[in-house]
C-alpha cells in the first residue's frame, strides 16, 4: 500500500476518506515538470504516478528511480496562518532538519536538493521528495503501542532543543472556545433554515453543548491552570495532523508518520488528543496502547491526563460540520458523528477511568 492510498476500512470523524485512484500523469503534473523537480535533488525518474487523495487531485507523486521509490510532495500551506508559503515551508524544513539530527526514526527520510535545501522551488509552489514508505495502516493493539511510543519520541526528542515560549494548549483551547460560540448561534439558525440537518441538531445539539461546557469547565480546574502555566517553559515538536492515512507499518514492522507540512511547536496534549480521535476510532483497546506507548517513554500525571481527556471530549467534528452546513461532506461528519454517539461516549468513559488510575 502507498503512502496515501488507504484501504476499504472506514476512516472516521476528521480524519479525510482516502481514494486509491491514480491519475495519468498527463491530467496532473506533466513528464517534463517532475523530471526537472526530481533532478534536482539528484535523481533520474524512470516512471511516476500521480496519487490522488480524497481532497486533492495532485495530492502526491510517485517516483520510480534505479536508486529507489521516492514521494514527490508538493508542499500544502496552512490558511490558519498569516504567514506565506515559502516563509512556511523554511520552518517546517528547519523543524524536520532538527527532527533528523537528533536522529528521529519515525518519519521517512527527506532528500536534500542540490541547493542544499530540504526543498525546491517549482513555479512559484515549494516540492520536497521523501523515501516512499511501501506498507500497511494501523490494523491492532501493537500498531497502535508503536504509535504513542512515536509521539512521545517526537515530543520529548523535540523539547531538549527548542526554546519558544508558549501558551500553547492555553491558545489551542482559546481558539477552540471561538468555535464553540460560532457553533452554538450557526446551530441555532440552522434549526430554523436548513431543513436537511434540522433533525440532526436537534437530537444531537444540546448534547454537544454539554461536552463541551464540561470540557470548559474542568479546564478551569486550578490544577490544570497552574500546569498550563508550567507548560510556557516547555516547548515541543508537534505534527498536527496525527490521522489513520498518515500512519504506515512499514513491510519490515517499522512505524513511519508522514506529512509533515503542519508540523509546529505546540500543544504535546492537544497533539495526544487529536490522535487518540483520529485514530482509534473509539476502540477501547487501541485508546489503550496508544495511550500505554506513550507513557513508557513520557509518563504522564493525573493533572496531564485529565488534560488531554477533556479536549478529547470536545465535539469539533459538529463545529466543522456547522461551518458549511450545505457540504456534502458535513453532512458526512454529522452521519458519521450519529452512528458512533455511544461509543464515543464509551470511550470518554474510558479516558475517565484512566485518569484516575
Amino acid at each position: 500500500m502507498n503512502n496515501l492510498a488507504n484501504s476499504s476500512t472506514l476512516v472516521i470523524l476528521l480524519s479525510p476518506i482516502l481514494n486509491e485512484a491514480r491519475l495519468s500523469v498527463a491530467n496532473s503534473y506533466t513528464k517534463t515538470r517532475i523530471r526537472k523537480i526530481t533532478r534536482l535533488f539528484g535523481l533520474i525518474p524512470l516512471s511516476s504516478d500521480s496519487i490522488a487523495s480524497f481532497y486533492r487531485k495532485n495530492a502526491i507523486v510517485q517516483i520510480q528511480t534505479e536508486s529507489g521509490t521516492y514521494a514527490l510532495k508538493p508542499f500544502i500551506r496552512n490558511l490558519f496562518l498569516r504567514s506565506s508559503t515559502i516563509h512556511q515551508i523554511k520552518t517546517t524544513a528547519d523543524y524536520i532538519q532538527l527532527l533528523m539530527n537528533s536522529g528521529f526514526s519515525y518519519m521517512p527520510k527527506w532528500l536534500t536538493s542540490n541547493s542544499g535545501t530540504l526543498w525546491t522551488l517549482n513555479q512559484g509552489r515549494p516540492f520536497y521528495i521523501t523515501a516512499w514508505i511501501k506498507g500497511r495502516n494501523l490494523e491492532n493493539q501493537e500498531d497502535f503501542e508503536k504509535l504513542g511510543r512515536a509521539l512521545a519520541t517526537l515530543h520529548t526528542t523535540s523539547s531538549r532543543f527548542l526554546h519558544t515560549k508558549g501558551p500553547f494548549t492555553l491558545k489551542q483551547i482559546r481558539f477552540w472556545q471561538i468555535q464553540d460560540r460560532l457553533f452554538r448561534r450557526r446551530m441555532a439558525k440552522a434549526i430554523q433554515t436548513n431543513e436537511r440537518n434540522r433533525g440532526w441538531y436537534k437530537k444531537y445539539g444540546k448534547s454537544c453543548k454539554r461536552l463541551s461546557d464540561r470540557a470548559w469547565t474542568d479546564l478551569r480546574n486550578p490544577e490544570i491552570v497552574d500546569l498550563l502555566e508550567k507548560e510556557l517553559f516547555r516547548p515541543a515538536l508537534i505534527h498536527n495532523d496525527i490521522t489513520s492515512p498518515n500512519v504506515i507499518i512499514s513491510d519490515d514492522g517499522q512505524l513511519f508518520i508522514i506529512d509533515w507540512d503542519h508540523i509546529k511547536i505546540g500543544s504535546v496534549y492537544v497533539d495526544v488528543a487529536k490522535a487518540l480521535m483520529n485514530t482509534t476510532q473509539f476502540n477501547p483497546d487501541f485508546i489503550q496502547s496508544l495511550l500505554k506507548g506513550y507513557e513508557e517513554l513520557y509518563p504522564l500525571d493525573r493533572t496531564e491526563r485529565k488534560l488531554i481527556s477533556s479536549l478529547y471530549g470536545l465535539p469539533r467534528e459538529a463545529w466543522q460540520a456547522t461551518r458549511f452546513p450545505n457540504r456534502p461532506r458535513s453532512r458526512e461528519m454529522l452521519d458519521i458523528m450519529e452512528q458512533t454517539w455511544l461509543l464515543r461516549l464509551k470511550a470518554m468513559d474510558l479516558l475517565d477511568e484512566w485518569t484516575n488510575q
